[in-house]
């Protein structure tokens, strides 16, 4: 005996696509981090890093130390970049960025 089924709505089982309204999609792209992204403070810190360094939004080239130079100490306005290089010290910056004025000597 053949059954008599109504014939499979295909429609019927897709479930309906959600609109897509304006605010759900992003125009913009997302803006940059700030160069200056710290969890720090601003201060006196030591560059510790074993390798040399060019902060090129300061400008500022951070120098390990060596048996003949010592580590790059600068003050940093707004705290140092997060990237584990510098550690906090009380010694007098020994650095300005690049394109300031020389720092007087001190030994």
């Amino acid at each position: 005996m053949p059954s008599t089924k109504p014939a499979k709505d295909d429609t019927a089982s897709v479930p309906d696509k959600p609109a897509v309204t304006a605010s759900a999609v992003r125009t913009s792209t997302p803006s940059p981090a700030p160069a200056e992204q710290t969890g720090s403070r601003p201060g006196v810190y030591e560059y510790t890093h074993f390798t040399d360094c060019v902060y090129p939004h300061v400008p500022l080239t951070a120098r390990a130390a060596t048996a003949d130079r010592p580590a790059t100490v600068y003050a940093w306005p707004f705290g140092p970049p997060a990237d584990g290089r510098w550690s906090p010290t009380s010694k007098s910056p020994n650095q300005a960025a690049d394109n300031a004025p020389a720092l007087p000597f001190q030994e």
